[in-house]
């Protein structure tokens, strides 16, 4: 095959050979396969560089979510923990009242039914008192009357009507020292040891 190209006056023979057009198509065949692999290659990386990316935040967000849930839980823990220390102290309390509430609704049982409370409450207070020759014994006006005179008691033994002191108990004065045996008094030393256990000032 023959071709002739012809520029103004200066005529220029190409020839070309029939073998120059052929096409190598095992050369093409190879790089078609080059170019594929490159392509998938090309885009295997881009894929896996997406994934990690979006694995990593996938992580962060979850390690995020996670810390904020241990903060909640810690929160949430606190927060039960005073619930139950403050409830604690409460039914402490509430126990400790209760508890002396019985002891005086037992002990206003106990001086209704007894017929010799004063007589009692001042055999108290001799045993605790030093021997003396004598010794006054306030109480109240109603036990003071029950018991009549003192000859019962320890000789030199002189009871005095009181309605200072209430029903139940007495106040003995043996010179210097007083025995205070009175129910109110008493009942006064066991709040004041429940208030000191609980805390209170």
């Amino acid at each position: 095959m023959r071709s002739a190209i012809m520029r103004e006056d200066t005529a220029v023979l190409l020839v070309v050979r029939p073998e120059t057009l052929a096409v190598d198509e095992d050369a093409l065949v190879s790089e078609r396969e080059r170019a594929e692999r490159d392509g998938w290659t090309a885009g295997y990386a881009a894929g896996l560089a997406e994934a990690r990316a979006e694995v990593k935040m996938a992580a962060e967000q979850a390690r995020s979510r996670q810390d904020s849930v241990s903060r909640a839980l810690d929160t949430a823990v606190a927060q039960a923990r005073d619930v139950l220390e403050t409830e604690h102290d409460r039914l402490q309390h509430a126990a400790a009242e209760l508890a002396f509430q019985i002891a005086e609704a037992v002990l206003a049982r106990e001086l209704q039914l007894s017929s010799s409370a004063g007589l009692e409450a001042i055999h108290r207070a001799l045993a605790e008192s030093p021997e003396s020759d004598g010794a006054v014994v306030r109480m109240n006006p109603a036990d003071a009357e029950a018991i009549g005179d003192a000859s019962q008691l320890r000789e030199g033994v002189t009871i005095v009507a009181d309605p200072a002191v209430g029903a139940g108990g007495c106040v003995l004065e043996v010179g210097a020292a007083i025995v205070d045996a009175r129910i109110e008094a008493a009942l006064a030393r066991v709040r004041k040891v429940l208030d000191e256990a609980m805390g209170k000032p």
